[in-house]
């Protein structure tokens, strides 16, 4: 394990060196799980502060590195890869197959908006080992990546260099903040569309009823 976090570490000073393609690159290794905490937001809100005017590309190279990576941890649970310690029992599995297949795609948003150490390999490796749809898995990466990411490159815009230690101060907050108005979204659409669902459920009997009384 030393031999691995000096790899890490060897890999994170090195990668700094190369600017935006050093982001992309540390992104895809930290979503992969050769782990470097923070070490991509605190880069990404750098070098937006430097040049605003490409913070919009340090943006979409985040999310790409962060899609990247997480399929590899994905394709991991798929192909049955042993990560785990302790294999979960029958009724854990049922539980957790049942809530990531009703929910794969809020799942997969929320814990891409968490911000570290919160773990998110394990929900990665669930979504491979349920096989959950790749296209809502990545469409979930590269929308939670692109609310997360944005506000971190905002912070560099608006803050400068001094945006590292707002980051610090207010990264519970503001990770929160996104999980909220994404839980609320859902909510506000599950409520919005439910009873057009089950009004359509219960007025497709009637042509059969009609049907027989013609009969």
């Amino acid at each position: 394990m030393k031999s691995f976090h000096h790899l890490a570490e060897s890999l994170e000073h090195t990668l700094l060196l190369y600017g935006g393609w050093g982001l992309v690159g540390i992104a895809i290794l930290d979503s992969a799980g050769l782990s470097m905490p923070g070490v991509k937001d605190f880069l990404l809100i750098y070098l937006s502060s430097q040049d605003p005017r490409r913070a919009w590309i340090y943006v979409a190279g985040c999310v790409f590195g962060t899609v990247i990576g997480s399929f590899f941890i994905y394709f991991l649970g798929k192909t049955g890869a042993r990560l785990l310690k302790r294999k979960p029992s029958d009724r854990e599995m049922g539980r957790a197959k049942k809530w990531l297949i009703k929910n794969d795609f809020l799942t997969v948003l929320v814990a891409s908006l968490l911000p570290p150490p919160l773990p998110l390999k394990p929900i990665l490796l669930g979504s491979g080992a349920l096989r959950i749809s790749p296209l809502r898995f990545a469409g979930a990466l590269v929308l939670g990546g692109t609310l997360r990411f944005g506000a971190e490159a905002w912070i560099g815009v608006r803050y400068g260099v001094g945006g590292e230690t707002f980051l610090k101060h207010n990264v519970i907050w503001i990770s929160l903040g996104c999980v909220a108005i994404v839980v609320i979204s859902a909510l506000i659409y599950r409520w919005w569309w439910g009873p057009g669902d089950k009004d359509g459920q219960t007025s497709t009997p009637a042509p059969a009823a009609s049907n027989r009384n013609q009969d």
